[in-house]
């Protein structure tokens, strides 16, 4: 046993719940073993990290034009006057979405693309 290739132990403890899922994925995989399943899941498998704070700014954003767009609804529901500077407020706002928006593709074509070039 001294000379084994895999000499490292790791031991993880789970919930109930978690050890369920965990067989329904290991019996999904049609791995060899327990072991094969696990080293194909950690050193096999990409791992995805997401910066959330450009969702987050569109969030917010979204936000702040949804409720300028119902200002501007109830005001001209009750006045009947609708004015320029508002009109201009949002179409400013929508292309501060539209360039969110592009930075989003525009990071995920970079970080994807170049897998399949």
């Amino acid at each position: 046993m001294t000379n084994r290739y895999r000499n490292e132990r790791i031991e993880i403890k789970l919930t109930k719940e978690e050890k369920e899922l965990f067989k329904k994925k290991f019996a999904l995989s049609k791995s060899k073993s327990m072991a094969h399943f696990i080293r194909k899941s950690v050193l096999e498998a990409p791992i995805f990290v997401i910066d959330m704070d450009i969702f987050r700014r569109i969030q917010t954003l979204i936000g702040k034009n949804s409720s300028n767009l119902n200002q501007i609804a109830k005001r001209v529901n009750s006045t009947g006057i609708i004015y320029r500077e508002a009109i201009e407020d949002l179409k400013k706002e929508n292309d501060d979405i539209s360039r969110e928006i592009i930075k989003i593709q525009n990071i995920l074509t970079r970080k994807y693309m170049n897998k399949f070039i």
